[in-house]
Protein backbone atom coordinates (compact mmCIF):
# COMPACT_ATOMS: atom_id res chain seq x y z
CA UNK A 1 0.00 0.00 0.00
CA UNK A 2 1.53 3.35 -0.99
CA UNK A 3 2.32 5.80 1.77
CA UNK A 4 0.25 8.98 2.08
CA UNK A 5 1.20 12.30 3.63
CA UNK A 6 0.32 12.68 7.28
CA UNK A 7 -2.83 14.85 7.51
CA UNK A 8 -2.65 18.24 9.09
CA UNK A 9 1.16 18.42 9.28
CA UNK A 10 2.65 21.69 8.08
CA UNK A 11 6.42 22.15 8.55
CA UNK A 12 7.70 25.18 6.65
CA UNK A 13 10.67 26.44 8.67
CA UNK A 14 11.33 23.50 10.93
CA UNK A 15 13.27 21.37 8.39
CA UNK A 16 15.74 24.18 7.77
CA UNK A 17 16.76 24.35 11.40
CA UNK A 18 17.16 20.58 11.62
CA UNK A 19 19.18 20.13 8.47
CA UNK A 20 21.42 23.18 8.37
CA UNK A 21 24.56 23.19 10.47
CA UNK A 22 24.17 26.24 12.68
CA UNK A 23 27.34 26.88 14.67
CA UNK A 24 26.64 27.37 18.35
CA UNK A 25 28.98 28.95 20.86
CA UNK A 26 30.26 25.50 21.82
CA UNK A 27 30.89 24.52 18.21
CA UNK A 28 32.74 27.77 17.57
CA UNK A 29 34.90 27.18 20.62
CA UNK A 30 35.77 23.64 19.53
CA UNK A 31 36.54 24.83 16.00
CA UNK A 32 38.74 27.60 17.37
CA UNK A 33 40.64 25.15 19.57
CA UNK A 34 41.13 22.83 16.60
CA UNK A 35 42.50 25.64 14.44
CA UNK A 36 44.86 26.95 17.14
CA UNK A 37 46.21 23.57 18.14
CA UNK A 38 46.80 22.53 14.56
CA UNK A 39 48.57 25.80 13.74
CA UNK A 40 50.92 25.22 16.69
CA UNK A 41 51.95 21.89 15.16
CA UNK A 42 52.45 23.38 11.69
CA UNK A 43 54.70 26.11 13.09
CA UNK A 44 57.41 23.53 13.80
CA UNK A 45 57.58 22.53 10.12
CA UNK A 46 57.36 26.13 8.90
CA UNK A 47 60.28 27.36 11.02
CA UNK A 48 62.45 24.32 10.36
CA UNK A 49 64.68 25.10 7.39
CA UNK A 50 63.52 28.67 6.75
CA UNK A 51 64.61 30.46 9.92
CA UNK A 52 68.18 30.84 11.13
CA UNK A 53 69.41 28.14 13.52
CA UNK A 54 72.67 26.78 14.86
CA UNK A 55 74.48 24.06 12.85
CA UNK A 56 73.73 21.48 15.54
CA UNK A 57 70.03 22.37 15.51
CA UNK A 58 69.93 22.13 11.71
CA UNK A 59 71.45 18.63 11.80
CA UNK A 60 69.03 17.61 14.55
CA UNK A 61 66.07 18.90 12.53
CA UNK A 62 67.12 16.79 9.55
CA UNK A 63 67.36 13.64 11.67
CA UNK A 64 64.06 14.53 13.35
CA UNK A 65 62.33 14.67 9.97
CA UNK A 66 63.88 11.30 9.11
CA UNK A 67 62.47 9.73 12.29
CA UNK A 68 59.16 11.50 11.62
CA UNK A 69 58.97 10.05 8.10
CA UNK A 70 59.85 6.50 9.16
CA UNK A 71 57.34 6.62 12.02
CA UNK A 72 54.50 7.70 9.72
CA UNK A 73 55.17 5.04 7.11
CA UNK A 74 55.47 2.35 9.78
CA UNK A 75 52.18 3.56 11.23
CA UNK A 76 50.56 3.33 7.77
CA UNK A 77 51.73 -0.27 7.41
CA UNK A 78 50.54 -1.31 10.88
CA UNK A 79 47.52 0.99 10.83
CA UNK A 80 45.16 -1.41 12.61
CA UNK A 81 47.43 -1.63 15.62
CA UNK A 82 48.32 2.08 15.64
CA UNK A 83 44.70 3.26 15.36
CA UNK A 84 43.84 1.51 18.64
CA UNK A 85 46.52 3.41 20.54
CA UNK A 86 46.00 6.94 19.17
CA UNK A 87 43.69 7.90 22.00
CA UNK A 88 46.07 8.83 24.81
CA UNK A 89 45.51 10.00 28.37
CA UNK A 90 46.31 13.48 29.62
CA UNK A 91 49.57 12.35 31.19
CA UNK A 92 50.88 10.44 28.17
CA UNK A 93 49.86 13.20 25.74
CA UNK A 94 51.56 15.93 27.74
CA UNK A 95 54.61 13.70 28.19
CA UNK A 96 54.88 13.37 24.42
CA UNK A 97 54.58 17.14 24.03
CA UNK A 98 57.21 17.83 26.69
CA UNK A 99 59.69 15.33 25.20
CA UNK A 100 59.19 16.83 21.73
CA UNK A 101 59.70 20.29 23.22
CA UNK A 102 62.93 19.26 24.95
CA UNK A 103 64.13 17.58 21.76
CA UNK A 104 63.58 20.83 19.88
CA UNK A 105 65.40 23.08 22.37
CA UNK A 106 68.42 21.03 23.46
CA UNK A 107 70.29 20.92 20.09
CA UNK A 108 70.40 24.74 20.13
CA UNK A 109 72.06 24.70 23.55
CA UNK A 110 74.25 21.58 23.46
CA UNK A 111 76.61 20.22 20.86
CA UNK A 112 76.91 16.66 22.13
CA UNK A 113 76.64 13.90 19.54
CA UNK A 114 74.42 11.72 21.72
CA UNK A 115 71.97 14.61 21.97
CA UNK A 116 72.03 15.69 18.33
CA UNK A 117 72.16 12.27 16.67
CA UNK A 118 70.30 10.20 19.23
CA UNK A 119 67.83 11.32 21.85
CA UNK A 120 66.50 14.61 20.46
CA UNK A 121 65.60 13.43 16.93
CA UNK A 122 64.05 10.28 18.40
CA UNK A 123 61.85 12.11 20.91
CA UNK A 124 60.86 14.97 18.62
CA UNK A 125 60.34 12.88 15.47
CA UNK A 126 58.18 10.30 17.20
CA UNK A 127 56.22 13.01 19.01
CA UNK A 128 55.57 14.92 15.77
CA UNK A 129 54.41 11.73 14.03
CA UNK A 130 52.00 10.84 16.82
CA UNK A 131 50.60 14.37 17.02
CA UNK A 132 50.16 14.50 13.23
CA UNK A 133 48.23 11.21 13.18
CA UNK A 134 46.01 12.34 16.02
CA UNK A 135 45.21 15.60 14.24
CA UNK A 136 44.55 13.54 11.12
CA UNK A 137 42.10 11.41 13.07
CA UNK A 138 40.18 14.54 14.06
CA UNK A 139 40.14 15.88 10.50
CA UNK A 140 38.97 12.55 9.08
CA UNK A 141 35.73 12.92 11.07
CA UNK A 142 34.95 16.32 9.51
CA UNK A 143 33.48 17.22 6.15
CA UNK A 144 35.99 18.26 3.51
CA UNK A 145 34.59 21.80 3.43
CA UNK A 146 35.23 22.19 7.17
CA UNK A 147 38.77 20.83 6.80
CA UNK A 148 39.48 23.33 4.02
CA UNK A 149 38.33 26.33 6.06
CA UNK A 150 40.07 25.30 9.26
CA UNK A 151 43.30 24.36 7.50
CA UNK A 152 43.48 27.75 5.76
CA UNK A 153 42.92 29.58 9.07
CA UNK A 154 45.53 27.38 10.77
CA UNK A 155 48.04 28.18 8.04
CA UNK A 156 47.35 31.89 8.47
CA UNK A 157 48.05 31.66 12.22
CA UNK A 158 51.15 29.61 11.47
CA UNK A 159 52.38 32.35 9.11
CA UNK A 160 51.87 34.99 11.79
CA UNK A 161 53.82 32.88 14.28
CA UNK A 162 56.52 32.39 11.66
CA UNK A 163 56.64 36.15 11.18
CA UNK A 164 57.05 36.67 14.94
CA UNK A 165 59.73 33.97 15.19
CA UNK A 166 61.78 35.60 12.44
CA UNK A 167 62.64 38.43 14.86
CA UNK A 168 64.09 36.03 17.42
CA UNK A 169 67.60 34.58 17.75
CA UNK A 170 67.95 30.76 17.50
CA UNK A 171 67.50 29.84 21.18
CA UNK A 172 64.29 31.83 21.92
CA UNK A 173 62.89 30.69 18.57
CA UNK A 174 63.55 27.04 19.47
CA UNK A 175 61.92 27.58 22.88
CA UNK A 176 58.81 29.01 21.24
CA UNK A 177 58.60 26.12 18.76
CA UNK A 178 58.97 23.58 21.55
CA UNK A 179 56.39 25.29 23.76
CA UNK A 180 53.91 25.33 20.89
CA UNK A 181 54.23 21.54 20.61
CA UNK A 182 53.18 21.24 24.26
CA UNK A 183 50.25 23.58 23.58
CA UNK A 184 49.29 21.52 20.53
CA UNK A 185 49.34 18.31 22.57
CA UNK A 186 47.23 19.88 25.35
CA UNK A 187 44.68 21.18 22.84
CA UNK A 188 44.61 17.83 21.10
CA UNK A 189 43.82 15.84 24.22
CA UNK A 190 40.90 18.14 25.04
CA UNK A 191 39.48 17.72 21.53
CA UNK A 192 40.01 13.95 21.55
CA UNK A 193 38.20 13.73 24.88
CA UNK A 194 35.22 15.60 23.41
CA UNK A 195 35.26 13.35 20.35
CA UNK A 196 35.31 10.19 22.46
CA UNK A 197 32.32 11.42 24.48
CA UNK A 198 30.44 12.22 21.27
CA UNK A 199 31.25 8.84 19.70
CA UNK A 200 30.15 7.05 22.85
CA UNK A 201 26.79 8.78 22.73
CA UNK A 202 26.37 7.82 19.10
CA UNK A 203 27.31 4.21 19.87
CA UNK A 204 24.66 4.05 22.60
CA UNK A 205 21.92 5.18 20.25
CA UNK A 206 20.10 2.96 17.82
CA UNK A 207 21.91 2.36 14.52
CA UNK A 208 20.37 4.64 11.94
CA UNK A 209 19.07 3.61 8.58
CA UNK A 210 21.85 5.52 6.83
CA UNK A 211 24.48 3.59 8.77
CA UNK A 212 22.90 0.27 7.84
CA UNK A 213 22.88 1.27 4.19
CA UNK A 214 26.50 2.39 4.30
CA UNK A 215 27.47 -1.03 5.62
CA UNK A 216 25.52 -2.72 2.85
CA UNK A 217 27.08 -0.50 0.19
CA UNK A 218 30.65 -1.55 1.03
CA UNK A 219 31.00 -5.20 0.07
CA UNK A 220 34.40 -6.73 0.41
CA UNK A 221 34.80 -6.98 -3.36
CA UNK A 222 34.87 -3.18 -3.62
CA UNK A 223 37.56 -2.64 -1.01
CA UNK A 224 40.45 -3.51 -3.29
CA UNK A 225 39.25 -0.97 -5.87
CA UNK A 226 39.83 1.89 -3.46
CA UNK A 227 43.61 1.58 -3.72
CA UNK A 228 43.87 2.84 -7.31
CA UNK A 229 42.86 6.47 -6.54
CA UNK A 230 44.88 6.30 -3.33
CA UNK A 231 48.05 5.36 -5.21
CA UNK A 232 47.44 8.15 -7.74
CA UNK A 233 47.03 10.59 -4.86
CA UNK A 234 50.27 9.53 -3.12
CA UNK A 235 52.20 9.69 -6.41
CA UNK A 236 50.88 13.23 -6.99
CA UNK A 237 51.85 14.36 -3.48
CA UNK A 238 55.37 13.01 -3.98
CA UNK A 239 55.68 14.72 -7.38
CA UNK A 240 54.70 18.04 -5.81
CA UNK A 241 57.13 17.43 -2.97
CA UNK A 242 60.02 16.58 -5.27
CA UNK A 243 59.34 19.58 -7.48
CA UNK A 244 59.03 22.20 -4.72
CA UNK A 245 62.05 20.88 -2.81
CA UNK A 246 64.07 20.84 -6.04
CA UNK A 247 63.53 24.56 -6.58
CA UNK A 248 64.19 25.12 -2.87
CA UNK A 249 67.59 23.49 -3.33
CA UNK A 250 68.34 25.70 -6.31
CA UNK A 251 67.70 28.79 -4.21
CA UNK A 252 69.51 27.32 -1.25
CA UNK A 253 72.78 26.49 -3.01
CA UNK A 254 72.84 28.57 -6.21
CA UNK A 255 71.17 31.88 -5.37
CA UNK A 256 72.65 34.87 -3.52
CA UNK A 257 69.29 35.44 -1.80
CA UNK A 258 69.41 35.35 2.01
CA UNK A 259 66.46 33.34 3.32
CA UNK A 260 66.48 34.90 6.78
CA UNK A 261 66.06 38.44 5.43
CA UNK A 262 63.12 37.46 3.21
CA UNK A 263 61.15 35.34 5.68
CA UNK A 264 59.29 38.29 7.21
CA UNK A 265 57.87 39.77 3.97
CA UNK A 266 57.17 36.25 2.69
CA UNK A 267 55.05 35.55 5.78
CA UNK A 268 53.08 38.77 5.22
CA UNK A 269 52.41 37.88 1.58
CA UNK A 270 51.33 34.42 2.67
CA UNK A 271 48.81 35.80 5.21
CA UNK A 272 47.31 38.15 2.61
CA UNK A 273 46.98 35.39 0.02
CA UNK A 274 45.41 32.96 2.49
CA UNK A 275 43.05 35.71 3.65
CA UNK A 276 41.78 36.07 0.08
CA UNK A 277 41.29 32.29 -0.20
CA UNK A 278 39.43 32.23 3.11
CA UNK A 279 37.13 35.04 2.00
CA UNK A 280 36.31 33.17 -1.22
CA UNK A 281 35.59 29.97 0.70
CA UNK A 282 33.46 31.61 3.40
CA UNK A 283 31.33 33.59 0.96
CA UNK A 284 30.82 30.51 -1.23
CA UNK A 285 32.35 32.28 -4.21
CA UNK A 286 34.45 29.33 -5.25
CA UNK A 287 34.09 25.56 -5.49
CA UNK A 288 36.48 23.14 -3.81
CA UNK A 289 37.87 21.99 -7.15
CA UNK A 290 38.54 25.58 -8.24
CA UNK A 291 40.27 26.27 -4.93
CA UNK A 292 42.56 23.30 -5.47
CA UNK A 293 43.28 24.53 -8.99
CA UNK A 294 44.34 27.93 -7.63
CA UNK A 295 46.67 26.22 -5.16
CA UNK A 296 48.19 24.00 -7.83
CA UNK A 297 48.62 27.02 -10.11
CA UNK A 298 50.49 28.83 -7.35
CA UNK A 299 52.99 25.97 -7.20
CA UNK A 300 53.32 25.96 -10.98
CA UNK A 301 53.92 29.73 -10.99
CA UNK A 302 56.88 29.39 -8.61
CA UNK A 303 58.68 27.15 -11.13
CA UNK A 304 58.05 29.47 -14.07
CA UNK A 305 59.10 32.66 -12.29
CA UNK A 306 62.69 31.51 -11.81
CA UNK A 307 63.56 31.28 -15.55
CA UNK A 308 61.69 34.52 -16.18
CA UNK A 309 62.96 36.75 -13.36
CA UNK A 310 66.20 35.04 -12.37
CA UNK A 311 67.61 34.05 -8.99
CA UNK A 312 68.64 37.55 -8.00
CA UNK A 313 64.99 38.63 -7.83
CA UNK A 314 63.26 37.86 -4.48
CA UNK A 315 59.80 37.42 -6.06
CA UNK A 316 60.40 33.75 -7.02
CA UNK A 317 61.42 33.07 -3.42
CA UNK A 318 58.11 34.50 -2.18
CA UNK A 319 56.35 32.20 -4.62
CA UNK A 320 58.33 29.22 -3.26
CA UNK A 321 57.41 30.11 0.31
CA UNK A 322 53.76 30.50 -0.69
CA UNK A 323 53.83 27.21 -2.59
CA UNK A 324 55.06 25.32 0.47
CA UNK A 325 52.13 26.69 2.46
CA UNK A 326 49.44 26.10 -0.16
CA UNK A 327 50.68 22.60 -1.02
CA UNK A 328 50.55 21.79 2.68
CA UNK A 329 46.90 22.86 2.66
CA UNK A 330 46.35 20.74 -0.42
CA UNK A 331 47.94 17.70 1.23
CA UNK A 332 45.82 17.89 4.38
CA UNK A 333 42.52 18.67 2.62
CA UNK A 334 42.92 16.10 -0.18
CA UNK A 335 43.78 13.51 2.47
CA UNK A 336 40.48 14.33 4.20
CA UNK A 337 38.74 14.01 0.82
CA UNK A 338 40.29 10.57 0.30
CA UNK A 339 39.09 9.41 3.72
CA UNK A 340 35.58 10.75 3.05
CA UNK A 341 35.24 9.47 -0.51
CA UNK A 342 36.82 6.03 -0.29
CA UNK A 343 36.54 5.16 3.41
CA UNK A 344 40.25 4.41 3.76
CA UNK A 345 41.74 4.43 7.25
CA UNK A 346 42.99 7.91 8.13
CA UNK A 347 46.25 6.45 9.48
CA UNK A 348 47.03 5.03 6.03
CA UNK A 349 46.07 8.15 4.08
CA UNK A 350 47.67 10.76 6.31
CA UNK A 351 50.62 8.55 7.21
CA UNK A 352 51.62 8.23 3.56
CA UNK A 353 50.68 11.74 2.40
CA UNK A 354 52.11 13.75 5.33
CA UNK A 355 55.05 11.37 5.58
CA UNK A 356 55.78 12.03 1.91
CA UNK A 357 55.30 15.80 1.68
CA UNK A 358 56.42 17.04 5.11
CA UNK A 359 58.85 14.21 5.72
CA UNK A 360 60.46 12.13 3.02
CA UNK A 361 60.78 14.76 0.29
CA UNK A 362 62.22 17.35 2.69
CA UNK A 363 64.74 14.81 4.00
CA UNK A 364 65.80 13.91 0.45
CA UNK A 365 66.14 17.59 -0.49
CA UNK A 366 68.27 18.46 2.54
CA UNK A 367 70.42 15.36 2.15
CA UNK A 368 71.99 16.92 -0.96
CA UNK A 369 75.31 18.53 -0.20
CA UNK A 370 76.13 21.91 -1.79
CA UNK A 371 78.89 20.40 -3.93
CA UNK A 372 76.66 17.63 -5.21
CA UNK A 373 73.83 19.97 -6.17
CA UNK A 374 75.92 22.74 -7.65
CA UNK A 375 77.49 20.12 -9.93
CA UNK A 376 74.16 19.53 -11.65
CA UNK A 377 72.85 23.12 -11.38
CA UNK A 378 75.87 25.35 -11.65
CA UNK A 379 74.86 27.13 -14.87
CA UNK A 380 71.72 29.24 -15.42
CA UNK A 381 70.70 26.95 -18.29
CA UNK A 382 70.84 23.90 -16.02
CA UNK A 383 68.86 25.71 -13.34
CA UNK A 384 66.18 26.74 -15.81
CA UNK A 385 65.90 23.17 -17.11
CA UNK A 386 65.43 21.87 -13.57
CA UNK A 387 62.72 24.46 -12.96
CA UNK A 388 60.91 23.45 -16.15
CA UNK A 389 61.15 19.79 -15.09
CA UNK A 390 59.55 20.81 -11.79
CA UNK A 391 56.77 22.57 -13.68
CA UNK A 392 56.10 19.41 -15.72
CA UNK A 393 56.00 17.32 -12.55
CA UNK A 394 53.51 19.77 -11.05
CA UNK A 395 51.25 19.47 -14.10
CA UNK A 396 51.40 15.66 -13.97
CA UNK A 397 50.49 15.75 -10.27
CA UNK A 398 47.55 18.03 -11.03
CA UNK A 399 46.17 15.69 -13.69
CA UNK A 400 46.57 12.68 -11.42
CA UNK A 401 44.16 13.98 -8.78
CA UNK A 402 42.55 17.31 -9.71
CA UNK A 403 41.29 17.15 -13.27
CA UNK A 404 37.59 16.50 -13.89
CA UNK A 405 38.14 12.88 -14.88
CA UNK A 406 40.19 12.09 -11.81
CA UNK A 407 39.06 9.26 -9.58
CA UNK A 408 39.07 11.67 -6.64
CA UNK A 409 35.92 13.41 -7.92
CA UNK A 410 33.90 10.36 -8.85
CA UNK A 411 31.11 9.07 -6.66
CA UNK A 412 32.02 8.12 -3.14
CA UNK A 413 31.88 4.44 -3.93
CA UNK A 414 33.62 2.73 -6.87
CA UNK A 415 31.43 1.33 -9.60
CA UNK A 416 30.51 -2.28 -9.01
CA UNK A 417 30.63 -2.87 -12.77
CA UNK A 418 34.42 -2.42 -12.58
CA UNK A 419 34.83 -5.61 -10.58
CA UNK A 420 37.08 -8.28 -11.94
CA UNK A 421 35.53 -11.48 -13.32
CA UNK A 422 36.45 -13.43 -10.19
CA UNK A 423 34.32 -11.02 -8.15
CA UNK A 424 31.33 -11.20 -10.49
CA UNK A 425 29.61 -13.69 -8.21
CA UNK A 426 29.33 -11.12 -5.44
CA UNK A 427 25.72 -10.01 -5.17
CA UNK A 428 25.38 -6.22 -5.37
CA UNK A 429 23.66 -4.47 -2.49
CA UNK A 430 20.02 -3.44 -2.97
CA UNK A 431 19.57 0.25 -3.65
CA UNK A 432 17.52 1.63 -0.74
CA UNK A 433 16.35 4.54 -2.92
CA UNK A 434 15.04 2.38 -5.79
CA UNK A 435 11.42 3.33 -4.98
CA UNK A 436 12.07 7.03 -4.50
CA UNK A 437 10.27 8.03 -7.70
CA UNK A 438 7.10 6.36 -6.45
CA UNK A 439 7.40 8.10 -3.06
CA UNK A 440 7.91 11.48 -4.74
CA UNK A 441 4.87 10.87 -6.94
CA UNK A 442 2.65 9.81 -4.03
CA UNK A 443 3.50 12.93 -2.03
CA UNK A 444 3.27 15.31 -4.98
CA UNK A 445 6.89 16.48 -5.09
CA UNK A 446 8.03 18.45 -8.10
CA UNK A 447 10.93 17.03 -10.16
CA UNK A 448 13.37 19.57 -8.73
CA UNK A 449 12.19 18.93 -5.16
CA UNK A 450 12.61 15.23 -5.76
CA UNK A 451 16.18 15.69 -7.00
CA UNK A 452 17.18 17.89 -4.06
CA UNK A 453 15.69 15.61 -1.40
CA UNK A 454 17.12 12.46 -2.98
CA UNK A 455 20.63 13.93 -2.99
CA UNK A 456 20.19 14.99 0.62
CA UNK A 457 18.96 11.52 1.58
CA UNK A 458 22.04 9.99 -0.07
CA UNK A 459 24.24 12.00 2.29
CA UNK A 460 25.12 14.99 0.14
CA UNK A 461 25.71 18.27 1.96
CA UNK A 462 23.91 21.47 0.94
CA UNK A 463 27.14 22.69 -0.70
CA UNK A 464 27.46 19.50 -2.74
CA UNK A 465 23.80 19.73 -3.82
CA UNK A 466 24.47 23.28 -5.02
CA UNK A 467 27.41 22.13 -7.11
CA UNK A 468 25.62 19.06 -8.51
CA UNK A 469 22.42 20.82 -9.57
CA UNK A 470 24.04 24.22 -10.24
CA UNK A 471 21.58 26.15 -8.08
CA UNK A 472 21.95 28.69 -5.27
CA UNK A 473 21.85 27.98 -1.54
CA UNK A 474 18.55 29.82 -1.23
CA UNK A 475 17.00 27.61 -3.92
CA UNK A 476 18.14 24.49 -2.08
CA UNK A 477 16.58 25.79 1.15
CA UNK A 478 13.33 26.62 -0.65
CA UNK A 479 12.96 23.17 -2.23
CA UNK A 480 13.91 21.41 1.00
CA UNK A 481 11.31 23.41 2.94
CA UNK A 482 8.54 22.63 0.45
CA UNK A 483 9.49 18.95 0.24
CA UNK A 484 9.59 18.54 4.01
CA UNK A 485 6.15 20.17 4.28
CA UNK A 486 4.67 17.81 1.69
CA UNK A 487 6.32 14.75 3.22
CA UNK A 488 5.20 15.73 6.72
CA UNK A 489 8.65 15.31 8.24
CA UNK A 490 11.08 17.54 10.07
CA UNK A 491 14.52 15.89 9.93
CA UNK A 492 16.78 13.74 7.77
CA UNK A 493 16.27 10.77 10.06
CA UNK A 494 12.51 10.93 9.51
CA UNK A 495 13.16 11.10 5.77
CA UNK A 496 15.31 7.96 5.91
CA UNK A 497 12.70 6.20 8.05
CA UNK A 498 10.05 7.13 5.49
CA UNK A 499 12.12 5.67 2.65
CA UNK A 500 12.84 2.57 4.74
CA UNK A 501 9.15 2.06 5.49
CA UNK A 502 8.25 2.47 1.84
CA UNK A 503 10.85 -0.15 0.83
CA UNK A 504 9.49 -2.61 3.42
CA UNK A 505 5.90 -2.10 2.26
CA UNK A 506 6.90 -2.58 -1.37
CA UNK A 507 8.73 -5.81 -0.50
CA UNK A 508 5.69 -7.15 1.39
CA UNK A 509 3.37 -6.34 -1.50
CA UNK A 510 5.72 -8.07 -3.96
CA UNK A 511 5.89 -11.21 -1.82
CA UNK A 512 2.09 -11.32 -1.44
CA UNK A 513 1.67 -11.18 -5.18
Amino acid sequence: MPLKPAPGKFCLMKPLFNTLTIPTGRHKMISGMRVLGFSFLLTWFSASGFLSSTPSAARSDLLTLLVFTISLFVAAIFHKVIAKHLACSWISELTIGVLACVGTILPTVLNEDIVIYGLCPLFTGFGLALLSLQWAQLFSELKTSAVITQTIVAQMIMSLLHFANSFMPPLPEACVRGSLLIASAATLIMLLTQTQIKNQRIANNKTSFAQRISLQDKPEAQHCLQWKPFVRFIVAINLWGIAINQIYNIYRYCSPVDFSSLSMPAAVIEVLFLGCLLALVNFKRIKDTNLYTIIASTALLSFLLVPILGFENPIPFYAIFLSYCTLSILTWTLSARMCEAYHIDSVIVYGCSIGSFLGMQIVIARAFSPDMFTTIASLPTQQNILCLIGACMSLIAYHLVLNKKSALWLNNQPNISQQSPKDSTVKPATDPFAHWDQIAHDFGLTPRESEVVLLFARGRSYERIQETLVISRGTVNYHMSNAYRKLGISSRQELLDLIDKSAINTTIESSNQ
